[in-house]
């Protein structure tokens, strides 16, 4: 009978049943001595167990072996059961074999609801897991192959994206590099004004008012903003000048040059 025990720690076997030597059954009341229990630890001489055994419930079949936290210091134990005394029950053994410890024959313990790995054993683990082959994870609908296609949902800090997302990203993004969002991404009448805040809204309108009149750049005295101001805003014929006044009517915002004739008061304006 093969047995499982935690190292270096004290425990009882409740229950054994010894077989009566004349009629093959479980002997009732057994006589029980001390020199019938001995230990043999990894190998080592045969001692007699610590504690002698004893029949409980009193008067049945069942013994209860006892044995001390120092009788499971060892990888594997013997225990022989002889009636030294008389013939009243066959003999037997039992091996007793240790776990949960490094010194035991079985490092983890069985016992314990969770196994605990070693160092190595979880180092070795985990690179079994990263160093997978995407190849070998392909079962649909699977964690592997999710991963292995970076499909299905991202939740968290992600550094970096190489490659398409499919599926929408909540929360924020840092930046898109040139070109990174194509025309196709979006779908017809997905941009609207509702779509743009107010704060977006009013740069796109004031950099159109900025847009060079040439095209390729924006600034210069060329633009679209200061093209409306003849039409909105204060104008002066001062002298050999036209004045054309920004908003507030009182500063200049451009001048140009006039040249004038007899019948043809303004001929030409020439902005400068």
């Amino acid at each position: 009978m093969i047995y499982y025990a935690k190292y270096g720690t004290a425990w009882s076997l409740q229950g054994y049943q010894l077989v009566d030597r004349n009629t093959g059954q479980y002997k009732t009341a057994p006589t029980l001595a001390a020199e019938d229990f001995k230990i043999e630890k990894d190998g080592g001489t045969a001692v007699a167990l610590a504690a002698v055994p004893t029949v409980t419930p009193s008067g049945g079949s069942s013994v209860k072996l006892s044995f001390t936290a120092s009788e499971m210091q060892c990888q594997q134990a013997v225990l022989r059961m002889s009636d030294a005394s008389g013939a009243e029950w066959n003999d037997d053994c039992i091996h007793i074999f240790t776990v949960g410890d490094p010194s035991a024959y079985m490092q983890y313990d069985p016992f314990l609801p969770t196994v605990g790995l070693s160092a190595p054993s979880m180092s070795a683990l985990v690179a079994l897991v990263w160093n997978a082959l995407r190849t070998n994870h392909q079962i649909a609908g699977s964690f592997g192959e999710g991963a292995a296609s970076v499909q299905g949902d991202v939740t968290g800090s992600t550094a970096s994206v190489t490659g398409n997302v499919v599926g929408n990203v909540v929360g924020v993004v840092g930046g898109v590099a040139p070109g990174g969002i194509g025309a196709s991404s979006f779908s017809p009448g997905a941009i609207t004004g509702a779509t743009v805040d107010t704060t977006a809204s009013q740069s796109i309108a004031d950099e159109f008012l900025n847009r060079n009149l040439v095209g390729g750049a924006s600034g210069g005295s060329r633009n679209v903003r200061n093209a409306l101001r003849t039409l909105r805003n204060r104008v002066r014929v001062n002298g050999p000048s036209l004045e054309v006044y920004q908003e507030d009517d009182s500063t200049l915002a451009w001048t140009a040059a006039t040249t004038t004739s007899a019948s043809n008061p303004i001929t030409e304006i020439d902005p400068t």
